[in-house]
């Protein structure tokens, strides 16, 4: 709990019909108390105003739920630039990459740095207040927003940036760096010298850390793999994977053959040494000792039921992006199993290069749509407590408990709403744009 010193700015007591802190059930006219950036107390509006400290000040949100700040489990914030220039749906992931590849080619460095400030922008306009970001490039290194000490040492760390509406929310990032080279050996080979270089520039202005991680079981080495686990490991840090996402991946590891093989020889990245595993990605992976509690599993579309039990016993994250699959003719991801084996399951909206939005909302409620059995609750945290815990941010974001940041939501609420039917309101209502960023006295 926060001290509260003479001469700061009071705190204060936000009462609204609902608080959802997820993490415990909604409270009906609760009241969360902030103060300096950070939540205090959070309980009934009559309590929390009771225990609160004298000259605490009232702010009431009226019809509205509090709720905390979105978390996006997995974006490219570098591809924000090609909204709208790839037509969807596409008819399959082997016809979609050429398209990136041509685009992301003819993308120069002013165009990817406002493409990734209009991203930051568009999460935060959308509710979010941190995102796993993914990048293989160098978008937005002369702005800061990352860091890296030399031989990739360092802590866990990630970045503000762009000031969003009254309560001045900040973008924070977890930041993956994407390594690519099948016919590579190591880390250190699979990063291009001139970002060694330009990441130690960056590390002395940001105490910040890239998180090298493997782009897939495809386009990356063996070794690549488990050297950036351990890496990761080591440093108790998260890492990521796209993993199981189309059928040519699962081809290409039973037999070696197929689009991803003939992708590695056009671009120069075939190794003839490497022998199919004749396994599935997920048993590839853990055969590799990539799989554990800080592993996040990203898209999981062509899982088998081994591959499922296999990701709850090694209690993985499973980061679903169902609008990206759809858009990409991927396929349907089975996020019902994965709840029922109680995989921690969090939501991403991927790219603008393979979705419309990065609207968190917009997500949940197309998951809701397209998997009717799902418990709204489960979405709720998919898109809040889950992927806070994943990334390693829970203690200042995905719920609205003591000690976390108050970036807060205040979403509106239309009578008639209880708690049976309360989360699923959120969602739609989120994605309706029908909410505002929440002011909480950062001094």
């Amino acid at each position: 709990m926060n001290e509260l010193s003479p001469g700061s700015k009071p705190p204060e007591i936000h009462r609204a019909e609902w608080v959802v802190p997820v993490s415990a059930p909604p409270l009906r006219n609760g009241a969360v108390l902030t103060h300096r950036g950070r939540v205090i107390a959070a309980g009934p509006f009559a309590a929390v105003r009771r225990d609160s400290p004298a000259g605490a000040r009232v702010t009431d949100h009226g019809r509205a739920a509090l709720f905390p700040a979105l978390v996006n489990a997995h974006t490219h914030l570098e591809f924000s630039a090609l909204r709208g220039k790839i037509p969807f749906p596409q008819p399959c992931f082997r016809e979609w990459i050429p398209l990136l590849f041509v685009l992301r080619a003819g993308m120069g460095p002013q165009a990817v740095d406002e493409g990734l400030l209009s991203g930051e922008a568009e999460l935060l306009s959308n509710g979010t207040g941190f995102c796993a970001d993914t990048t293989n490039g160098w978008a937005g290194v002369g702005r800061g927003p990352v860091g890296a000490a030399e031989g990739l040492s360092g802590e866990s760390g990630c970045c503000a940036f762009a000031a969003c509406g009254p309560a001045a929310a900040r973008l924070e990032r977890r930041i993956f760096l994407e390594l690519l080279g099948f016919n590579l050996d190591s880390v250190a080979a699979a990063i291009p010298r001139e970002f060694l270089t330009r990441s130690r520039e960056a590390a002395k202005k940001e105490d910040t850390t890239l998180i090298p991680v493997p782009h897939s079981v495809y386009s990356v080495s063996p070794a690549i793999i488990a050297e950036s686990k351990e890496w990761t490991r080591a440093r108790g840090l998260p890492f990521s994977i796209h993993v199981a996402e189309h059928l040519d991946e699962i081809e290409f590891l039973q037999g070696g053959k197929g689009f991803c093989r003939e992708l590695l020889e056009m671009v120069g990245r075939w190794d003839p040494s490497w022998t199919p595993p004749g396994k599935t990605p997920i048993e590839y992976l853990d055969c590799l000792g990539a799989l554990d509690s800080r592993t996040l599993l990203v898209h999981a579309v062509h899982m088998t039921e081994a591959d499922w039990a296999l990701a709850a016993k090694r209690d993985c994250t499973v980061v679903f992006c169902p609008r990206s699959n759809r858009n990409l003719s991927s396929g349907r991801p089975w996020i019902e199993k994965a709840l029922s084996l109680g995989i921690s399951c969090a939501l991403g909206t991927d790219s603008l290069a393979s979705n419309t939005d990065l609207s968190l909302f917009a997500e949940a409620a197309f998951t809701l749509d397209n998997h009717p059995s799902i418990d709204p609750q489960k979405v709720i945290e998919m898109i809040t407590v889950n992927p806070a815990r994943s990334l390693g941010c829970k203690s200042d974001f995905g719920s609205i408990e003591p000690g976390a940041k108050a970036h807060m939501l205040a979403v509106e609420i239309q009578s008639g709403i209880d708690e049976s039917n309360l989360a699923e309101a959120l969602i739609q209502t989120g994605k309706e744009g029908a909410w505002k960023w929440v002011s909480s006295a950062q001094s």
